[in-house]
């Protein structure tokens, strides 16, 4: 006799479908260990392109919208599949719509994000290993609510400064520390503790070479002040040459177009003809030879490869 196998019935589309075309699920309302949504008709009701629609079927299935997992799962093949994998593992699977990262405009329990910190939260918003994270970046020893201004003042300075070791990020936090303590003994009319706190964010500061009057060109452009270095920076991460221009007669462009403007407007001011820009591009073809001689002259066994190829 062959055993029936076990059916139940979407929610949505109402037909009588195999339970392996339901996701699964761990919440005590759902007996069978399956969502009330068939794959299909969740897939059909959300759209990739509006975050309210995936929370919309995450709302109508009692399950959580957790926005890092949701990062991890939206590039897959099969987002809404992959991001059911990712919440149905121990950590989150007794999660319902309740402990959402945004609920009504407000962060609960689940992990926060730079972002989020940056737009101004309190302690009862975040989640205890983000709260622990910080503890860890900062020093153990101060307010909960503190770590939260330290966190929001080092994201407002980082972009401005060329952290180029470790070390430098260290001096920007210790600066960050001291600065918010500064503003908060001040706050409290408390001036000869606020004046401790600037002398030593005044100390981190000059340490960690993070005052303007400190900072080179370099690093206020973050070490780019021409085209050579712009170039060397490229070469480290990829080989220029294969990035040069296919087009012969017109720029491919927007680089090539300013690269283009800014070569006639040296030639006119030394009293000499627009260049065209086959003229450009047949230059771009000599340095490619020449770079490509040095390389074979400088490595024998590349030549050996290319005979071979």
């Amino acid at each position: 006799m062959v055993k029936k196998q076990a059916t139940k019935v979407c929610s949505v589309c109402l037909k009588d479908k195999k339970l392996t075309e339901f996701y699964m699920s761990y919440s005590p309302i759902d007996a069978d260990n399956r969502v009330r949504i068939c794959k299909n008709c969740m897939a059909d009701m959300v759209d990739l392109d509006n975050i309210d629609s995936l929370r919309s079927m995450l709302r109508s299935v009692d399950k959580p919208f957790i926005a890092h997992l949701w990062e991890s799962a939206k590039d897959k093949t099969a987002p809404i599949g992959e991001y059911f994998k990712l919440i149905n593992a121990k950590d989150f699977r007794h999660l319902n719509y309740d402990h959402s990262d945004v609920v009504d405009g407000k962060l609960t329990m689940t992990k926060n994000n730079e972002s989020q910190v940056s737009k101004g939260i309190d302690t009862e918003t975040i989640s205890e290993e983000y709260l622990e994270g910080l503890k860890e970046k900062y020093g153990h020893g101060f307010p909960d609510e503190e770590y939260i201004l330290f966190e929001k003042k080092f994201l407002q300075l980082k972009p401005s400064f060329h952290l180029a070791t470790t070390m430098h990020e260290e001096y920007l936090r210790e600066y960050c520390v001291n600065k918010v303590k500064e503003t908060l003994a001040k706050t409290k009319g408390d001036f000869k503790e606020a004046k401790e706190w600037a002398s030593m964010a005044k100390e981190s500061a000059e340490a960690g070479k993070l005052k303007p009057s400190q900072m080179s060109k370099a690093d206020l452009s973050k070490g780019l002040d021409g085209f050579g270095q712009l170039a060397r920076m490229v070469e480290q991460k990829q080989d220029i040459i294969p990035l040069l221009p296919k087009f012969i007669q017109q720029p491919k462009d927007k680089v090539d177009i300013v690269l283009w403007l800014y070569v006639n407007y040296v030639r006119d001011l030394k009293g000499l003809p627009e260049a065209k820009y086959e003229d450009i591009y047949r230059f771009y073809e000599e340095r490619r030879k020449d770079y490509e001689k040095q390389q074979l002259d400088n490595d024998p066994s590349m030549r050996v490869e290319e005979e071979n190829e």
